[in-house]
């Protein structure tokens, strides 16, 4: 087995650069998903309060089992919205609330507001970007992890509430 070429500084720091912008593009993609997802359930959520206080629509649904099998659908949906919001919330993993601890810390936003333009100049001329990037690449992943979760949980959840809806307005 031979051997594998080391990678230089500059090809890894690149590498690490596209990472980071791949992540940035992938948070996005989540964020207009969850942003979809909660345009959408937000929605049904509304017609369903609209449709509930109506005496032509489902307000007019008896039987226990019917409006059980209803709410809990309306439950859900809701529950979808609130995992919808939290995809799309903000979330930082209390980073950038103070100075960077680091001196190389001028990936992030977060601790960039702390320095002063010539502390970032310095910054930029005299450290290597690599370990910050990586830093924040590991942290972009795991929030990155988190959002799809939600989304994901927030669509199969509007799915099977939207289910029930269904079948408690066919049932009842």
């Amino acid at each position: 087995m031979s051997e594998q070429p080391r990678v230089t500084q500059e090809d890894a720091t690149r590498h690490a650069w596209q990472l980071q912008g791949t992540l940035a593009e992938s948070t996005r993609t989540a964020d207009a998903k969850a942003s979809f997802a909660l345009a959408i359930e937000s929605a049904m959520l509304a017609a369903m309060v609209t449709l509930a206080g109506s005496e032509h629509g489902l307000g007019r649904i008896s039987g226990a089992l019917a409006r059980t099998v209803l709410w809990t659908g309306v439950a859900l949906l809701a529950v979808s919205v609130v995992l919808a919001v939290l995809a799309v919330l903000p979330r930082h993993d209390r980073e950038g609330r103070r100075r960077p601890v680091h001196q190389d810390d001028f990936v992030f936003y977060g601790h960039i507001r702390h320095l002063t333009a010539a502390e970032l100049e310095e910054s930029l001329r005299g450290h290597d970007p690599l370990p910050a990037l990586s830093r924040q690449i590991v942290a972009m992943s795991r929030i990155l992890w988190i959002k799809q979760r939600l989304v994901r949980q927030s669509l199969l959840i509007a799915v099977g509430g939207g289910v029930l809806i269904a079948v408690g307005a066919l049932t009842g």
